[in-house]
């Protein structure tokens, strides 16, 4: 009889009572149920974490694409500047009696200043893209009754010499001499006609109005930027 009452005893405390679902089912069925839950909350999370991951290459995608876009705008917008005409051609509009050494030539007329990087007032071209450009200078001098008389130009480029006029001893006859040249120049380089020496009575001829004649002029363009 001891015996039975023991047996009975360590069922009632191995052998688990299940609890009842307050809806009426059995607690296998409620963890069943809630498992089930679970598994289709974590499918949804995983499928969320793919279209993040798939957002993400997108996104990255139109990212490159913007920066694509933004470099290729640059680049056109440089290539325009690049094709930008630049071109001047200025006259002395009177005559230059007497310039002295190291006088700076105004050609104070504008007829072309595409661009404008001629300044008619103080005679200076500033090249405003680097690359190879041409200058063009033509002057010319009216007799003169002193014949010892001289009057030599330089084209500079920023102070250095890159053409070589000279006006001399002409007395019975107008002198005519031109000077052409081809530069690599970079963004700024400034352009100037300077008197380099001169002597005796001479004069370098502006336009004339009666005739319509433009005797003494500059002219220059870029031919190719880099």
């Amino acid at each position: 009889m001891a015996g039975l009452l023991l047996v009975a005893v360590i069922v009632h405390v191995f052998v688990p009572v299940l609890p009842q679902n307050p809806l009426g089912g059995s607690a296998s069925e409620c963890c069943e149920a809630q498992a089930d839950t679970l598994q289709g909350i974590l499918q949804r999370v995983t499928s969320l974490e793919r279209e993040v991951q798939t957002l993400k290459a997108e996104n990255a995608i139109l990212l490159k694409n913007a920066s694509s876009d933004v470099a290729l705008q640059n680049e056109i917008a440089q290539l325009k500047s690049q094709q930008q005409p630049i071109a001047f051609f200025a006259e002395l509009s009177n005559d230059m009696v007497n310039p002295s050494s190291g006088q700076t030539v105004v050609f104070d007329q504008i007829l072309t200043n595409v661009g404008n990087a001629y300044n008619p007032s103080t005679g200076i071209f500033t090249a405003p893209l680097p690359g190879t450009y041409h200058f063009n200078v033509v002057l010319s001098s009216p007799e003169n009754r002193d014949g010892a008389h001289y009057m030599h130009f330089f084209l500079l480029q920023n102070g250095r010499k890159i053409a070589y006029l000279f006006l001399d001893h002409n007395t019975d006859y107008w002198i005519h001499t031109s000077s052409s040249t081809v530069v690599q120049a970079m963004k700024g380089d400034q352009f100037w006609l300077s008197v380099g020496f001169a002597g005796g009575q001479h004069t370098l001829a502006g336009h004339k109005q009666r005739e319509g004649e433009i005797h003494s002029h500059v002219s220059g363009f870029l031919i190719q930027a880099i």
